[in-house]
């Protein structure tokens, strides 16, 4: 195996001057313009030197789908068809002189890279099946309970996701593991974890199919009715929410242990999002290359999809803004995570860790710490800026484009027949509860149904 550190079609054409190239394989990748771009590169190449060239679909993803129509049913079917497992120790030597592969293989890597950094999760195949196996076997009794909570989200979520966006794990893999591990949970009542896991595992290949069918919204809006919503430009709130000082605690401890660590839990990757997009009402773009810079785990398709829709940018899901005190409060109730990532509150009362602005000056004084000079106050007020976004969010979707907009998402995204009995109780007018079905229930296999069943109960929000 050859390891290159150059573009690709220069390393097929180095190759061509050795050997005769019959066909390339690789797998369809859904990824930015740029490695799109490569990828018409690459097929232009293949073509002028009569190469044939394989991809192989990944992850269940298809490409060039007309519709969703039997999306669901292939994915299972994908998910349950048998892994391949090839010999590697299978090679042939190359005849080719000793020092062309040194020659040509490209610069070395920065020796930095070379030095694992204690804060991250560590890569490659090996460590993928620890965390996957520590999980499955074991973590997962923690999962419905941390999952929200930025600290406990660090042991009790599965943390396989840096090694599905880098290949050392693929989705059919874990899918299949985690089938295994409910046969045998390592205590009774866990069929709802493992159940709610195996549903975020078909939503992550949901998003990339989405990503997939309109990749333009890597750069524009996927409701078109949002192109004329005015966004603040404001340089200065901006740098205070990349690097961590907007004053309020939960969204700067967030901040500052994604930089550090590349990772934090999805609730508050939303609300990190949600606090740019509404509560600052800047443009999602700035953001979006902030974190994907950031994250360990990131994946075009989900992050771009995810992004449009925590910044409200769909006009087809409920618009979510997120209050950063309520969150705080909600899944850092005694401010353990926050006086971690932010040391000039370790002087801050629990009673005010979630507002510290509210704590009075005498009090400030008794514990050698001040709002506006320890730590910043808020740079927002979020109960203005909130009801702000709330009412400029709903306009576009009321527009002509907007409900058009609406109706082809929906027709191009939306997955018909879902495995799942969708419900929305709505209150009469006598106080009873009814319930208006929003979607078809198509038969499942029993342990597809259990799946299906938890679509409902877990929120997309909390994958």
């Amino acid at each position: 195996m050859w390891l290159f550190h150059r573009e690709v079609v220069d390393v097929l054409g180095t190759l061509l001057q050795q050997f005769t190239i019959d066909t390339l394989f690789s797998h369809e990748e859904t990824g930015l313009k740029i490695t799109y771009d490569r990828d018409k590169a690459v097929a232009q190449f293949c073509r002028e030197h009569n190469i044939d060239w394989q991809e192989y679909q990944c992850n269940g993803v298809i490409r060039l789908l007309k519709n969703r129509d039997t999306w669901a049913d292939d994915w299972q079917q994908t998910m349950r068809s048998p892994q391949q497992h090839p010999d590697l120790t299978r090679w042939i030597p190359a005849n080719v002189p000793a020092d062309w592969y040194e020659a040509e293989r490209g610069p070395d890597l920065p020796a930095t890279w070379h030095v694992p950094d204690p804060a991250f999760q560590p890569g490659g195949e090996q460590n993928a099946f620890r965390y996957m196996d520590s999980f499955l076997t074991e973590r997962i009794a923690l999962y419905a309970k941390s999952i929200s909570k930025p600290l406990e989200s660090r042991r009790g979520c599965s943390r396989v996701s840096p090694y599905l966006a880098w290949g050392c794990l693929s989705i059919r893999q874990v899918f299949q593991a985690q089938l295994q591990a409910a046969q045998h949970p390592v205590q009774p009542g866990l069929g709802r974890q493992f159940s709610a896991f195996a549903s975020r595992l078909r939503w992550h290949c949901h998003f990339i199919q989405k990503f997939e069918s309109e990749d333009r919204i890597e750069f524009e809006n996927v409701n078109r009715a949002f192109d004329s919503l005015a966004k603040n430009e404001n340089p200065v709130h901006y740098r205070a929410w990349r690097d961590g000082f907007t004053g309020y605690p939960m969204v700067d401890a967030c901040m500052r242990c994604l930089i550090a660590t590349g990772y934090i839990n999805f609730r508050m990757r939303a609300m990190l999002m949600s606090f740019l997009s509404h509560h600052l009402l800047q443009h999602w773009k700035d953001g979006a290359l902030h974190m994907a810079r950031m994250y360990t785990d990131f994946e075009p398709g989900i992050h771009y999809a995810q992004i449009q829709m925590q910044s409200g940018m769909t006009g087809t899901n409920t618009v979510r803004i997120y209050n950063p005190v309520k969150q705080s409060q909600e899944h850092d109730p005694n401010g353990v995570f926050i006086k971690q990532w932010i040391p000039e509150l370790a002087n801050c009362p629990v009673a005010y860790i979630h507002e510290p602005w509210t704590m009075p000056p005498l009090e400030q004084d008794m514990a050698h710490f001040h709002v506006g000079i320890n730590y910043p106050a808020p740079i927002v007020n979020i109960t203005e800026t909130g009801r702000e976004a709330r009412l400029k969010l709903h306009q576009p979707r009321k527009t002509e484009t907007g409900q058009e907009e609406q109706a082809r998402i929906l027709k191009r995204h939306a997955i018909p027949n879902a495995q799942a009995d969708s419900t929305r109780k709505k209150r009469t007018k006598t106080g009873k509860t009814t319930a208006k079905k929003l979607v078809e229930t198509t038969a499942l296999p029993p342990k597809d149904q259990v799946i299906a069943n938890e679509l409902n109960n877990y929120k997309t929000q909390d994958a």
